[in-house]
């Protein structure tokens, strides 16, 4: 083979390797941002936002991906707002799957899945059903909490 064939090969080689071997990363939103896709995407008005945004952070740091094993019943939270197998989302452990979800699409880089079982969990146990909401949120002022992305007033 001639070294310019070799090379192709090579180059070809490193090209498909590259190609096949990108991993999908998270999405990390800032708190303006997931804000902003909260109101403009979803329709959500900004007295509901500010709750999903405060407990997303304090869930997850508003990472898309983040899973969470620590949990004191053996159980797993999933995504940016920390939905629970036992209970919401679908995976091996065998849960009750309130959302019926698959635990796995409440990872994904787009919210619409997690949202939406998240705003059942809320109808259904309100949002003490978070840790964080209860500990970070509750009685929280969360205006002034969201102003670095509404800037001050009422919401």
């Amino acid at each position: 083979m001639s070294s310019r064939g070799f090379s192709f090969i090579l180059l070809l080689s490193t090209a498909l390797q590259l190609l096949f071997s990108t991993q999908v990363s998270a999405k990390v939103y800032s708190k303006c941002g997931l804000a902003q896709e909260l109101e403009n995407v979803y329709r959500l008005p900004r007295s509901e936002i500010k709750n999903w945004v405060c407990i997303a952070e304090f869930e997850s740091s508003f990472n898309t991906q983040a899973i969470n094993t620590h949990t004191v019943d053996g159980s797993t939270d999933y995504g940016i707002f920390q939905i629970n197998n036992r209970y919401w989302c679908k995976d091996s452990y065998g849960g009750s799957n309130g959302c019926r979800v698959d635990c796995s699409a409440l990872l994904s880089n787009s919210i619409s899945a997690s949202l939406t079982c998240a705003r059942k969990i809320e109808r259904e146990q309100g949002l003490s059903a978070w840790v964080a909401y209860v500990q970070r949120c509750q009685n929280r002022d969360l205006n002034q909490y969201m102003a670095e992305c509404w800037g001050r007033g009422e919401f």
